[in-house]
């Protein structure tokens, strides 16, 4: 008795065992691989939401920094330009979209020099953000500025004239996108195909800055 139990031990799985062992290994693969599939497409969007936002930081920086010295002028010499320290010129209009801003930085002897960094300019090229005329950061869909007085009305654009020298604080809203669009998100910046393909996430990021040296005397 004990031996034919041994001998019917020893048969190993039916086929139909085998088949069902790989049909449930199957399955089990196919989970690990539709968890890791997701995963790695997660950390690719996420990846382009941080380069995204670190396009829209690092101009934000720029700008605000050069907003802060806008008419800066340590001899107090009212030389054309410095004293009001946001002017338009030939290529440049102090607009929704662009600005132009003087400021004695370089050497402070009251003039101010016709390159960087005493004159800097701001403007968008397509989606492409530029300082001085040189690319910035890509992938900005909108860049726009908001010019208010002393009493915080806004100040019509483009600003000319004696408007420049009443500009007390400038907002700077910038909107950038990823460089690739995700399928499943539908309700952003389509750049090809149509939106049921996906379509850009964005971010915007405002700021106000104080031109604490506009309007001294």
């Amino acid at each position: 008795m004990s031996y034919e139990l041994r001998v019917k031990n020893d048969s190993g799985l039916t086929l139909i065992e085998l088949l069902i062992a790989m049909a449930i290994g199957l399955v089990v693969l196919g989970s690990i691989f539709s968890s890791f599939t997701s995963q790695k497409k997660a950390f690719a969007i996420q990846e382009q939401i941080t380069d995204m936002e670190q396009n829209l930081r690092i101009p934000m920086d720029f700008i605000t920094r050069d907003l802060r010295s806008t008419g800066y002028n340590p001899t107090e010499i009212l030389v054309v330009g410095t004293s009001v320290g946001i002017v338009p010129d030939l290529s440049t209009t102090i607009n929704i979209n662009s600005i132009r801003i003087l400021s004695d930085v370089e050497d402070g002897n009251g003039v101010i020099g016709a390159g960087s960094p005493e004159t800097v300019t701001y403007s968008l090229n397509g989606e492409t953000l530029q300082r001085n005329g040189q690319p910035l950061v890509e992938n900005v869909t909108a860049l726009t500025f908001t010019y208010y007085d002393s009493a915080g009305n806004t100040i019509a654009t483009p600003v000319t004239g004696g408007n420049l020298a009443n500009i007390r604080l400038v907002q700077i809203s910038l909107t950038a996108r990823t460089a690739k669009e995700d399928a499943n998100f539908t309700s952003g910046v389509n750049i090809s195909g149509t939106a049921a393909d996906g379509t850009c996430r964005t971010r915007t990021l405002t700021a106000r800055v104080r031109t604490r040296n506009i309007g001294l005397k």
